[in-house]
């Protein structure tokens, strides 16, 4: 059953620098499910593979889960592709995070094909709300792994 195409595209202005910022998002640590907590569940979470510049990861909640291989090589960019999932598949996310003042500029793209109940669901829950949803986890995430780092 094939469901609705995300095609999210938004911006997001942080206090975190470039290198902070792709320090939160690849950071696979024991913090990570504090840090984002909104798709680290305990029940979902698996790092399969991590190197130097790449990471294989299933994230998620029960609900709705995703494999993705996370590439961090090229600087100032993390790309996330989908292997596998149980609500989407051909998902592709880029961020492009560029110094910005004394923060940054995050440009976010997104790409998922959803399919099934489930992913009729999460996808037009992302097509309705999914900049506001996303802008909000990304800000939440990155001042949380920041007042970690803090204290």
């Amino acid at each position: 059953m094939s469901g609705p195409i995300e095609r999210t595209r938004y911006e997001l202005r942080v206090d975190a620098s470039p290198h902070e910022v792709i320090a939160a998002l690849v950071d696979f640590g024991p913090e990570r499910r504090r840090i984002w907590r909104e798709t680290s569940h305990p029940a979902v979470f698996r790092v399969h593979r991590i190197g130097d510049r790449e990471a294989e990861v299933t994230e998620g909640v029960p609900f709705a889960w995703s494999r993705e291989r996370y590439d961090w090589s090229i600087p100032g960019i993390v790309t996330l592709t989908q292997l596998d999932s149980n609500v989407a598949r051909n998902g592709l996310i880029r961020y492009d995070i560029q110094a910005a003042g004394a923060g940054s500029l995050i440009r976010c793209e997104r790409y998922r094909e959803f399919h099934g109940i489930r992913g009729r669901i999460a996808g037009t829950l992302m097509t309705l709300a999914g900049p506001w949803i996303l802008r909000r986890q990304l800000a939440a995430g990155i001042a949380r792994r920041s007042t970690a780092r803090s204290t």
